[in-house]
This record gives structure tokens, sequence and C-alpha cells, in this order.
């Protein structure tokens, strides 16, 4: 007795029908992909490979600073820039400046208070090894190296608590590795 088999065999011609789709599917993603890059270099939100980093501070040379001098640096104050009566100090472009420091399976400071509906600029750095900085609930999720500065700006629109987490295994104490973002209401305007 003979099996006859209830699946269809494919012959050369359909096989070359396949074959030319999966071409085609190729072709297409890599015509996108070159549109891409190329609109991500028109329109200027590629990384900088050189020159000074975007909105760094001074101290901060090329997006780079010295991770075992940190003393020398804003980092070495980690929290929200304020002046002398404690109130946040603007910078020249119209937001205010947030410095963290990743190493030790620790975020220092451990937690930040922000004001709601104002854009932040956090510059963000590791001491150690490389570290992961992810604000759980937003799209932001960037890598810490040691002696990089990461500079995003961020605006928290509703008061409310933010977890960030360390998303890149760096040791055995890496699942402590949390800080917390207060994002408290904006102040009452004074009265006159």
């Amino acid at each position: 007795m003979r099996r006859t088999s209830s699946v269809p065999r494919l012959d050369h011609h359909a096989l070359e029908r396949y074959e030319r789709i999966w071409l085609g599917l190729a072709v297409v993603m890599s015509v996108l992909l070159f549109v891409g890059v190329l609109a991500s270099l028109i329109s200027g939100t590629y990384p900088r490979l050189s020159g000074q980093g975007g909105g760094h501070s001074m101290a901060v040379t090329k997006g780079r600073i010295d991770p075992a001098n940190l003393a020398a640096t804003p980092f070495a104050k980690p929290g929200l820039v304020v002046d002398a009566a404690g109130q946040p100090v603007v910078n020249d472009q119209g937001t205010l400046d947030a410095y963290i420091v990743a190493g030790n399976f620790t975020f220092q400071p451990a937690v930040l208070r922000l004001p709601a509906g104002r854009p932040v600029t956090l510059h963000v750095t590791a001491t150690d090894v490389a570290h992961g900085f992810q604000i759980t609930g937003t799209n932001v999720n960037v890598e810490l190296l040691p002696g990089h500065v990461a500079t995003l700006t961020v605006t928290f629109r509703h008061p409310g608590e933010q977890h960030v987490i360390c998303n890149e295994y760096c040791g055995l104490g890496h699942h402590n590795m949390i800080t917390r973002f207060l994002v408290e209401p904006p102040a009452p305007a004074a009265k006159e």
C-alpha cells in the first residue's frame, strides 16, 4: 500500500515566488533604514561624535568627565541646582539642571524633588561600571558609561512619584539600585 500525502509539494516556481517576496521585504526594509538615517542626519537628531556635548556645563568637555575626579565638576553635589535661598536655578536654555551619579549600586541623590510642569535637564553619569537609567512609565532609557555624561530634558506634567531603576546588570547589588523622583505641584504665585 502506498500512502498519499495530503500536503502538496512545492514545485520550483512556487519556491521562487516565496524567495522573491522575501527579497522584496528585505529591499523595502533597507530603503526604510536608509531614509531613516538620512532623515536623522538632516534633522540633526543623530548622536554627536565631536564638539561640545549638547547642553553640558563648562566642566563637562565633549560629553565626558573624569569619573575618578568628580569634585571638580557639578556632579560633586548631585541633585537639583539651587541658589543660596534654596530656589531652583533656571539655566540659559530655560530649564532646571539636575545632576545624578550612578555608582556602587546606588543613585545619588536617592530622592530628587522636581516641580511638575517645568522642563528639567538631567545630567547623568556613572563612576564605576556600565549602568542603566530607566524612568519607569516613560520612554526614558539611557545606558550610562563611566566618564560619559548623558544629558536629557524631561518634563513631568503631573505631581506624583517616579521611579528610576538600573536596567543593566551591574553586579551583585544591582537589584537594589533605584532612586525616586518626587514630582511636586508648582508653588503658588506670591501675592503682591
